[in-house]
C-alpha cells in the first residue's frame, strides 16, 4: 500500500473514532404520572427533541405508563408531551454523562382543571 494511502485511511479511522466519542447512546425510561393523583398515564406520547428543535424519536406509555427509549445524544435534549386533558409537557436541556448507559426519569403531568 502506498504512504498516502496509509495515510488517508488512518485519517478515516481518526474521524470514525472522534464521531463515536461525541455521541452518546443511552436508554431513557420511567413512567408517566398525573402530578396530582401519581397514577399512571396511559398511552402518552412522549416525544424526543435534539437540540436544534428536530423530533428525533416517539414513543407511547404502556399500559402500566411505562416508557422507553434509546437516545444518542450529541448534546441537551428536550422531552414533549401533549396529552389531552393535561398541560403541555416541557422538559428542556437534559443532558446525559460521559459513560451514562441508562437514565430512569419519570414524567409527571399536570391535569388541565
Amino acid at each position: 500500500m502506498k504512504p498516502l494511502h496509509v495515510f488517508f485511511a488512518l485519517g478515516m479511522l481518526c474521524n470514525v473514532a472522534i464521531s463515536a466519542q461525541d455521541t452518546l447512546r443511552v436508554q431513557l425510561h420511567g413512567t408517566v404520572v398525573n402530578a396530582t393523583t401519581g397514577k399512571p398515564v396511559l398511552e402518552a406520547l412522549v416525544e424526543w427533541y435534539d437540540a436544534a428543535g428536530h423530533r428525533r424519536s416517539i414513543t407511547q406509555s404502556n399500559s402500566e405508563g411505562h416508557y422507553a427509549m434509546f437516545i444518542s445524544a450529541t448534546g441537551p435534549i428536550e422531552l414533549r408531551i401533549d396529552e389531552n386533558g393535561y398541560a403541555p409537557y416541557r422538559e428542556k436541556d437534559i443532558i446525559f454523562e460521559t459513560g451514562e448507559s441508562a437514565r430512569e426519569h419519570d414524567l409527571r403531568l399536570v391535569p388541565m382543571e
